[in-house]
């Protein structure tokens, strides 16, 4: 062996040098530890001294794909800083069947061609963009109303579409947009482009290009606030529009209900600060609202989007992730991070792992069934014992059914399991409460204030 062992002792084995080289430099992002590092990529690897080269064999075909893109460089620099800069690394498959060091690179080039053909974008193909949209019971009629505008049964002048953040406001216009196109010429602004057209065009160019579309859309409808002239160009156009048949679609943003619930939060609707002239006509129109989505439509995204980076977690996951975050584009990002996880760990997250990512994305503690009993409890006066007893007291009863309500909307307990909490009640009870509360809040203003800030203290546990 005419390798020169530089340091340490020529004794040593030199995957065991390697190892210790490695183990004192930088931990990767994904590794609490660089013993933890290690453990993943190089200690699986074998090492054998070949006529004067180092022969790296991998234990299978997949470990030689991700070494490429996460240990490769590290081994060589660990290499390349104990014997030197002519030291060879081969990377030898061909007793095990694993491809060789001029394999690898097209390995990679093929997992990252896969990655990219892999759609990894909240917004739905061109073509099917209003299917693209979870919709849930709440906002059935919106998105009714919507595609038959796009689709031409009523043409409205003008349609405010408002929402939340992340309600799909946006996805929701750019729908529309895009089925109006069969029409003719259709317009999409940001309001800052909004402004910028007459800006840049000029007053009567930017009419003419306006009115020339079969249809104009206006997001965000609301940052017009800071320009009056826009705001008066808008309304314009929505005379015009009004006239000739054509609509004016636009989107505005309104506050969260975990924003709202915050005692600090001004509850003053955006919308409101614009000019009278223009919100007088966007009132006079039809005017949607967006719900946020709820814990159906919260799963059945986690589930799509799970299954669309080719995350195989079942169903226990993305119910997790739908507990614990309140918005999609929070749910989005939350599951970016698996994915994360998973291309640096090789391995699906597990508990702990998970804890550790919704924390780091600023997700709070998850809202469990304990933490519904606690606040409904302390709001109403009682113990979370007493909500789970068997009292009969008439108002501890409306806490307890309360109580189960809530489990049930915001977490999709099932009604065995509710009843098993609640003392072992018989599901049927169950079922009794939740449809009494439902029927109670149409019906009795004082239920329905209560639940309405127990549903939104529960929801800051998810914003």
């Amino acid at each position: 062996m005419s390798v020169p062992f530089l340091s340490p002792p020529s004794n040593e084995a030199p995957k065991d040098v390697l190892r210790r080289v490695l183990k004192q430099g930088p931990v990767p992002g994904g590794f609490d530890t660089a013993e933890a590092w290690l453990r993943a990529w190089f200690d699986p690897l074998e090492f054998s001294l070949k006529d004067e080269e180092i022969y790296v064999r991998f234990p299978h075909v997949l470990f030689a794909s991700w070494f490429e893109q996460h240990g490769r460089e590290a081994l060589e620099k660990a290499a390349h800083q104990i014997w030197g800069k002519d030291v060879r690394l081969r990377y030898d498959g061909t007793l095990s069947g694993v491809p060789s060091r001029d394999d690898l690179p097209s390995l990679a080039a093929r997992r990252e061609s896969e990655a990219a053909a892999r759609p990894k974008t909240l917004s739905p193909p061109r073509s099917s963009a209003f299917e693209g949209f979870f919709c849930g019971g709440k906002n059935q009629f919106t998105l009714n109303i919507l595609r038959g505008t796009a689709e031409g049964t009523r043409v409205y002048t003008p349609l405010l579409l408002r929402g939340a953040p992340g309600t799909g406001k946006t996805h929701l216009l750019r729908a529309a947009a895009q089925a109006l196109e069969k029409t003719g010429k259709v317009l999409f602004f940001s309001a800052p482009d909004f402004t910028a057209l007459f800006r840049n065009k000029g007053r009567d160019e930017a009419r003419r290009a306006l009115l020339s579309c079969a249809a104009v859309c206006v997001d965000d409808v609301h940052l017009l606030a800071e320009c009056v002239e826009s705001q008066e160009e808008l309304a314009a156009l929505i005379d015009d529009m009004a006239q000739r048949g054509r609509p004016v679609l636009c989107a505005a943003v309104v506050s969260s209900e975990s924003s709202r619930s915050d005692p600090g939060h001004e509850d003053r609707d955006p919308v409101t600060e614009l000019t009278p002239g223009l919100l007088s006509r966007l009132c006079m129109g039809m005017v949607l609202e967006l719900a946020e989505p709820d814990l159906d439509v919260r799963l059945r995204y986690a589930q799509a989007r799970l299954a669309e980076y080719g995350l195989d977690a079942g169903k226990d996951m993305a119910l997790l992730l739908a507990r614990r975050c309140g918005g999609l584009r929070r749910l989005h990002g939350v599951i970016l991070r698996i994915d994360a996880f998973r291309a640096q760990s090789g391995r699906l997250p597990d508990e702990n792992d998970m804890d550790t990512i919704l924390r780091s994305t600023g997700n709070p503690r998850a809202l469990t069934p304990d933490a519904v009993l606690a606040l409904v409890a302390s709001r109403c006066g009682y113990t979370s014992k007493d909500l789970r007893g068997r009292k009969r007291d008439p108002k501890l009863v409306r806490a307890r059914q309360i109580a189960m309500y809530l489990c049930r909307e915001l977490l999709g307990e099932s009604y065995p399991s509710l009843g098993r909490m609640f003392g072992g009640k018989d599901h049927s009870t169950v079922i009794h409460a939740v449809k009494k509360i439902k029927e109670t809040q149409v019906t009795n203003k004082d239920v329905h204030i209560l639940v309405t800030e127990l549903t939104q203290s529960c929801r800051k546990h998810l914003a």
